[in-house]
């Protein structure tokens, strides 16, 4: 609900970096203030524009704007990205001498790397459509987005009137693409009643691509929300919110990160 807001904002930053820098100048040995809030500053926009590449996004423009900016070039998680830039901390960390040239390096490969991964997720956009055009399906939005270990791998959503069509894709053209179809719940009083809770409108806020969809075990009536940002498919990665009601539509249970 708050996370990647106001504390991942070029607004928020400043009052942050203000308060940051203060106990540095209080305690430590540099005593320029403006100094060292220009320093935590810059590090918050660093820490910004590495968000900005993730799928996740943040609210850059928060409190003026709600609205999450992605570049969409790397997963949450990217080993390869981490180690672009972790390693050359480490050599700069055990020989001093050496910070300029391995940061400069680090720099380099990060930037190669985000390179190419932007090729990559431009080719994957072009077979992902070409395949929808090959099945004469027409869609309102086109997103493509990173899995682990992209730029090798990318997720591709096109999203239609009350439905997704969702595919796991390559760069390149290989063999007949899985193109997988998930219509939205039917609407409902229990479908109805689910949307209107505050945990669901939180989850729906968030979720890039939220699909939903109704069920019926028993007396009880499960709507189930997932983020098909993270797949459709079962994975630790699952983000999902199932709310289940009685035959009168009152609400017995709320879980989030159920498993389908």
């Amino acid at each position: 609900k708050y996370h990647r807001s106001l504390t991942h904002s070029v607004f928020g930053g400043l009052p942050l970096a203000l308060m940051v820098a203060w106990p540095l100048y209080r305690w430590g040995t540099h005593k320029r203030y403006r100094d060292l809030v220009g320093l935590v500053y810059l590090g918050i926009l660093l820490h910004i524009a590495l968000d900005l590449i993730t799928p996740f996004g943040t609210k850059v423009l928060y409190p003026l704007s709600s609205t999450p900016f992605s570049w969409e070039l790397a997963f949450v998680i990217d080993p390869l990205l981490t180690m672009a830039f972790a390693f050359p901390l480490l050599v700069a960390w055990w020989q001093p001498r050496l910070a300029s040239r391995a940061v400069g390096i680090g720099l380099i490969t990060a930037i190669a790397y985000l390179g190419l991964a932007a090729g990559a997720r431009g080719m994957t956009r072009v077979a992902f459509t070409s395949e929808l055009r090959q099945r004469m399906i027409t869609a309102d939005r086109v997103e493509v987005m990173p899995r682990l270990f992209s730029p090798f791998l990318w997720r591709a959503v096109a999203i239609g009137s009350d439905r997704f069509y969702y595919a796991e894709v390559t760069p390149w053209r290989g063999g007949p693409v899985d193109l997988r179809l998930y219509n939205q719940a039917i609407r409902n009083g229990y479908v109805a009643r689910s949307d209107a809770l505050e945990s669901v409108q939180v989850f729906r806020a968030f979720a890039r691509f939220p699909w939903t969809r109704y069920l019926r075990r028993g007396e009880e009536h499960i709507v189930e929300y997932r983020d098909l940002l993270f797949g459709a498919e079962r994975t630790v990665h699952d983000m999902v919110l199932r709310v289940v009601m009685d035959p009168s539509g009152v609400v017995k249970s709320i879980n989030f990160n159920h498993r389908f």
